[in-house]
């Protein structure tokens, strides 16, 4: 019950401090639109038939589905590298040392506040993907009976890989180049748009990585291909490898972080 307290503070939160005008509802629904429109009309000068080379790493029949379950997983996990981002807001503003003062333990504070932004963030496009399935007939290629499941997959990946991106941007002074490094490298190498296996070897290697890569192949393999967590076992596993070092890495950070603070009196690690 104290958890749900909290993510729900984080919750109200988040929506009184980012969500305070309806300009920006807006903005959360044209921009990854745009993208989602931008990224499908640039596949129409190609060729797209099955003699293509696109047609070796996908179904070139579902360009649509495959762009649309691309962009709302990213969409996931864009808002969190955003959520984390503001922290350097915080810390200019001098309220950062609110969540060194809060008698709530700090680790469940990153994941409840990863978890509150993105419920704030993802709901818009979530109804847009909805939207766009309705009015273009693809809701019959849809394996309804996996989305819950999918879903739910897919939002513990965003709140692991969110918590962790709070504590790495918490106690860094200026972490404006992870921003840079996690925002539209993870759009292009993860899959969002161009599957992974036509990338060079060079590009796996970076979207090795990026957690969304095995978010978005079991995402897809859920609701688009109809496939069971059972038959998924194996890049499961891998998953749940990359966010329990995800947890490790953000608990010893944590930790380390904190006793560097203690003994400096500096909330600044590096």
């Amino acid at each position: 019950m104290r958890i749900l307290s909290i993510l729900q503070a984080e919750v109200v939160k988040s929506h009184q401090h980012n969500f305070h005008n309806k300009l920006i509802y807006f903005s959360l629904l044209i921009w990854p639109a745009l993208l989602f429109v931008t990224a499908y009309y640039s596949f129409k000068p190609f060729n797209l038939s099955s003699s293509s080379q696109l047609s070796k790493y996908m179904d070139v029949n579902q360009i649509t589905m495959y762009l649309l379950t691309g962009y709302m997983c990213y969409i996931y996990f864009w808002s969190l590298v955003q959520s984390a981002w503001n922290m350097s807001y915080e810390r200019q503003a001098g309220t950062l040392e609110l969540i060194f003062l809060t008698p709530v333990p700090r680790l469940t504070v990153m994941f409840a506040r990863a978890a509150g932004n993105m419920l704030e963030a993802v709901w818009l496009f979530t109804a847009f993907t909805l939207l766009v399935l309705l009015t273009t007939g693809h809701a019959g290629e849809i394996h309804w009976w996996n989305v819950p499941v999918a879903f739910i997959l897919l939002s513990i990946s965003a709140i692991v890989w969110g918590g962790f991106l709070n504590i790495v941007f918490l106690f860094s002074r200026d972490a404006g180049i992870l921003f840079t490094i996690f925002e539209e490298p993870m759009q292009f190498f993860s899959g969002v748009r161009i599957p992974v296996l036509a990338f060079p070897l060079w590009g796996k290697i970076i979207a090795f990585f990026f957690p969304l890569t095995y978010v978005l192949e079991i995402f897809r393999d859920l609701v688009l291909n109809g496939k069971g967590l059972v038959e998924l076992g194996e890049q499961s596993f891998i998953l749940f490898c990359v966010l329990a070092l995800l947890c490790t890495a953000s608990v010893f950070l944590l930790k380390k972080a904190e006793i560097h603070a203690k003994e400096t009196g500096n909330m600044v690690l590096f």
